[in-house]
């Protein structure tokens, strides 16, 4: 009896192992088939060395190579390729004259690039040859390539490498990085078109040419590497805002050795790009001491004072676009696409009551704008002038055009004072009510619509159009200085653009507290 209990025992015990190890080995089974089926879909982890001396450059450049993404798409979604030396040579080649000649000049950084249109218009109309203007632009960064590409205007991105960025200290400080990047763009493009055996007109935005910069050079021509400007007797320093480089060997050495410096140095201390280039041409200024014993004796180059027989305004302005266009405007600098003639196509309105609220306002504004968009798409709006007397009180001094023609380029934008220019006093005009059964195409100049036929309710083509319309449109009440300022509103006057974005809609706290059309500029909107 006791044998017989003792071998069912052993049974139950080999039972249970066998058992045991049928689980073990099923769970084996199981995490074997659910790796190899996972293996594909999961990368393998790279151990890099610590002590492995790895660029980070090279390590993007495996990782982009690895990558389940292919190359083309992610280099389709960069501007890369219009940094590249080879697109570089294709503008050279497709744009410079039979002399091998070429002007550009520089945007990007701050609001300049708004108007490279512009500049470009009028490269054409001093050209020699009607469908080319022998130039294109230069983009610091990638919002001017953008304009720049959307204006379907010629550009090259001048911009750092990779290995340059790394080997930056001080990349935070905003005001001498921009500065860094001017020199750059005017130092190292040069350098690469002289290298490819091209010559080169660099003339900054302020620079408004009457004549082409080819027909005005000194002579004779193969003396000088370089043709500079001066600052007509103010101080001795050369005027790096307008400069011609001849493609020589001197030429190639010497902004080669400046591009260099510049990227070394350049982001050092605030450094004028205008001074260094002085500096090294021994002109007027010198290096400090420091520098000299870092850097190998400066190559010599052929250079001469130059002012093309003064074939050029040069406003200087304070570094504002807006400014300076204004100037140029009223001088009747700027390109004669922008004044216009009696064929071309205009819309605007009359406004009698100049002291309409300004809720009221908006709401014109918000309808001129959608009617541009949609039934008068061929037509310029002219701003309605909100004064008797532009003279007395601008519109620049009520609503804040800096803001405004950042959403709507003075490429189909037209400012009251436009009416006033002796280039525009013959353009036709002719008054009419708006009816959208009729497209106008048959007049030419200025449609007049009458303030009474304008409905306030027009639906906005699209959800963002209507938020670039609130976001476009700043006031200040009453006038800055009496009509004669400038109407700007800095991101912290929150008094001025709080409500913007946020609905004061029963909110009893400040500025909803003190609600003005200051802080709400639709208070009304029959459009909803």
């Amino acid at each position: 009896m006791s044998v017989t209990r003792t071998r069912r025992a052993d049974q139950c015990s080999y039972s249970t192992i066998s058992i045991i190890l049928l689980l073990i080995i099923s769970t084996l089974l199981t995490l074997y088939v659910y790796r190899k089926d996972l293996a594909p879909h999961i990368s393998v982890p790279v151990i890099i060395n610590p002590r492995a001396s790895i660029s980070l450059e090279s390590t993007i450049s495996s990782t982009l190579k690895n990558s389940s993404t292919p190359p083309n798409v992610i280099r389709n979604n960069t501007l890369e390729k219009y940094s590249s030396d080879e697109h570089l040579r294709s503008l050279l080649e497709q744009y410079s004259n039979s002399l091998k000649q070429v002007i550009i000049t520089i945007i990007g950084g701050d609001s300049y690039s708004l108007f490279a249109w512009d500049w470009y218009e009028r490269m054409h109309e001093i050209s020699n040859q009607t469908k080319s203007c022998h130039c294109f632009i230069v983009a610091m960064d990638e919002i001017a390539v953008i304009i720049a590409l959307k204006e379907n205007i010629p550009v090259y991105y001048s911009t750092f490498t990779l290995d340059q960025q790394l080997q930056w200290t001080n990349t935070l400080e905003a005001r001498q990085h921009s500065l860094y990047r001017v020199g750059h763009a005017k130092f190292n493009t040069a350098a690469k078109i002289v290298q490819f055996g091209y010559s080169v007109v660099l003339s900054e935005m302020d620079v408004f040419w009457r004549a082409s910069p080819f027909d005005h050079l000194k002579q004779p021509y193969e003396t000088y590497d370089l043709q500079i400007s001066d600052h007509f007797g103010s101080h001795p320093r050369v005027n790096i805002g307008i400069f011609f480089v001849r493609s020589s060997n001197r030429s190639i050495e010497f902004f080669t050795y400046v591009a260099d410096f510049w990227v070394r140095f350049g982001k050092g201390g605030y450094l004028s790009d205008q001074r260094v280039l002085d500096a090294l041409l021994k002109n007027y200024d010198r290096l400090d001491q420091t520098y000299l014993k870092a850097i190998k004796p400066v190559p010599s180059v052929q250079w001469t004072p130059h002012v093309f027989h003064n074939h050029f305004s040069h406003l200087m302005t304070d570094g504002s676009a807006f400014v300076l266009f204004d100037r140029a405007e009223q001088l009747g600098i700027r390109a004669k696409k922008f004044y216009g003639n009696s064929t071309d196509k205009y819309f605007t309105v009359t406004i009698s009551n100049t002291k309409m609220e300004i809720s009221n306002r908006n709401l014109l504004m918000r309808a001129l704008l959608i009617l541009q968009a949609t039934h008068l798409k061929n037509r310029t709006l002219i701003v309605p002038a909100f004064s008797h007397d532009l003279a007395s009180i601008s519109l620049r001094s009520q609503l804040d055009e800096k803001k405004f023609l950042l959403y709507w380029s003075d490429k189909r934008i037209r400012l009251p004072v436009f009416l006033l220019h002796n280039k525009t006093r013959s353009i036709p005009v002719t008054t009419l009510p708006l009816s959208f059964n009729r497209t106008y195409d048959d007049v030419n100049g200025i449609l007049d619509l009458t303030f009474d036929s304008i409905p306030m309710n027009l639906p906005a083509p699209s959800p963002q159009f209507e938020v670039f319309i609130r976001d476009s449109l700043l006031w200040c009440s009453p006038p800055v200085n009496n009509g004669k300022g400038w109407c700007v509103h800095h991101p912290r006057d929150f008094g001025a653009t709080m409500e913007i974005l946020f609905a004061c809609r029963g909110d009893p706290y400040p500025p909803c507290a003190n609600k003005t059309e200051k802080n709400e500029q639709f208070l009304h909107r029959p459009y909803q």
